[in-house]
């Protein structure tokens, strides 16, 4: 029987001090409240990592108050007044609890269910962020020797690559303490507080000012939006297809085109949209990671915001999308980052309504190139999941993209009156199919091809396997290798904005 204790991590000699929340934590927070009571996946960032043998619970307490320490975004607190105001007050010495599960050798619960039970619980309740810190902690053993560390961050203290920041140097941290050396220096980055300084300063107010001029070039031209049918129930169906294929097929389509992945995979989005949008045009939010400098590179917060924009949907060929998507995507990086509560000014001015539309989120691009990459990857080895599903969302499409150097991993979460349950599956098939040929025939290949309602274009992936998607490693004694951030069965089920 598996036996639950409580620890705790001390830090200790930190530098103490308050201000004001930057851009990026303004909309998460805004975010959050605009869905409570109820919890949505963007909320939380949860993730994974195997603890080096040799190591005592001790050491792995000692290391994970280290961690603590380097990143002020792990010990603030968010404040709210009267009217509204929110500001980050950061704390220099404290505790985190930690839950500790010990499980016997001869136990039949695997560290795979102990993952998945820790990410639930970590992101089942919202974080108060008043009160608590921004991150739970637990650590798994075996007979007493720690096996695991699991954490759940809150999107208010860190993004997607913010909180692979914090599994990657945890790890090097672990590895230091159980190789007797020095452990690394903290990497050179900018802290939550001395972001927001900057977007008060001068230079951060003209990129506001640059931002919101463009949003309401955007809101000039916002389409109104209509569903084909009649919504399903639920009506927002998620599914993700992890793919071997998509990894090797997009780089080479990028080198072949002479542009980024980033491009080539929003102008498939662009390609495949068109084909089952209801209007020419559509609203396409892009997510934008806004590590662009080294010190943002490596800073622990969230930095993610939306860009507004309005694409067209007609063309011919996938060089008019190509130069479409490499135009929006050199735009939103120039005006990504803005004052959202002045964002919110200009759409009460406009008086309007923002209709539902996409969201593209690509964090696959910002992951490092593979040492090796496969030369002739199977696609047998594709696999389609149906791991969430919602009641109520923002947007009628949400595509997320992330996963390994590796292995791809699409994710749609669409609205059923625009596209069926069949039609998501076929949709992300599709995306594969098309990568591929523009691998091999460049953009002159003709969207006549690009119809995810036709028949399934991929033909070869394994069969969809319900709530299947990225579980964790059955191993009884130690998970297999994968992401940290790879969901167990049923965890991040339902919608929301996505976090980048």
């Amino acid at each position: 029987m598996i036996v639950v204790s409580r620890a705790e991590v001390e830090f200790h000699g930190g530098q103490a001090r308050t201000g004001p929340v930057t851009w990026a934590q303004q909309s998460t927070w805004d975010g959050m409240c605009r869905w409570l009571p109820d919890v949505k996946p963007f909320f939380t960032l949860p993730r994974w990592l195997d603890v080096p043998l040799l190591l005592e619970l001790g050491d792995v307490l000692d290391v994970l108050g280290k961690l603590v320490l380097r990143h002020e975004s792990l010990r603030t607190h968010f404040d709210v007044s009267a009217n509204g105001e929110v500001t980050q007050r950061v704390v220099g010495s404290g505790t985190l609890p930690v839950e500790v599960h010990d499980r016997p050798a001869d136990d039949p619960v695997q560290f795979g269910d102990i993952v998945g039970d820790c990410w639930r619980r970590g992101a089942e309740t919202p974080f108060d962020h008043g009160g608590e810190l921004p991150i739970r902690l637990s650590v798994a053993l075996h007979e007493g020797i720690p096996v695991l560390v699991v954490f759940v961050v809150s999107h208010l203290a860190a993004d997607h690559t913010g909180a692979d920041l914090l599994a990657a140097e945890l790890t090097a941290l672990l590895r230091a303490r159980v190789d007797g050396v020095a452990p690394p220096a903290p990497r050179k980055a900018l802290q939550p507080l001395d972001i927001a300084r900057y977007e008060r300063s001068p230079e951060g107010q003209l990129r506001n000012v640059e931002a919101l001029r463009h949003l309401r070039t955007q809101l000039q031209r916002m389409p109104a939006y209509f569903g084909r049918a009649e919504p399903a129930t639920p009506r927002y169906v998620g599914a993700d297809l992890a793919s071997d294929v998509l990894p090797v097929a997009v780089r080479r389509a990028a080198r072949r085109c002479r542009t980024t992945t980033s491009v080539v995979l929003l102008a498939i989005t662009t390609a495949l949209v068109g084909r089952v949008w209801p209007g020419p045009r559509c609203r396409l939010d892009v997510m934008q990671g806004n590590r662009v400098t080294p010190e943002l590179l490596g800073s622990v917060t969230t930095l993610n915001q939306v860009v507004r924009t309005v694409v067209d949907l007609d063309g011919d060929s996938f060089t008019d999308l190509l130069r479409r998507a490499e135009h929006t995507m050199r735009e939103a990086r120039a005006v990504s980052r803005y004052d959202t509560r002045a964002e919110q000014e200009v759409l009460r001015a406009w008086g309007g309504v923002l209709a539902p539309g996409v969201q593209f989120n690509d964090m696959w691009s910002l992951l490092p190139k593979p040492r090796t990459t496969p030369t002739d990857p199977d696609p047998a080895t594709t696999e389609l999941t149906w791991p969430a599903t919602s009641e109520a969302e923002d947007m009628a499409l949400y595509l997320d993209i992330k996963g390994t150097p590796e292995r791809m991993v699409l994710g749609l979460m669409a609205d059923t009156a625009v596209l069926t349950r069949e039609e998501i599956g076929a949709f992300l098939r599709t995306f594969e199919h098309l990568a591929t040929a523009l691998a091999e025939h460049g953009g002159e290949y003709h969207l006549a091809h690009a119809d995810p309602r036709g028949p399934d274009a991929g033909g070869r992936s394994r069969p969809d396997r319900d709530g299947q998607a990225g579980r964790p490693p059955r191993s009884p004694d130690r998970p297999e290798p994968q992401h940290p951030s790879h969901p167990p069965s049923g965890v991040g089920a339902g919608g929301g904005r996505r976090p980048g």
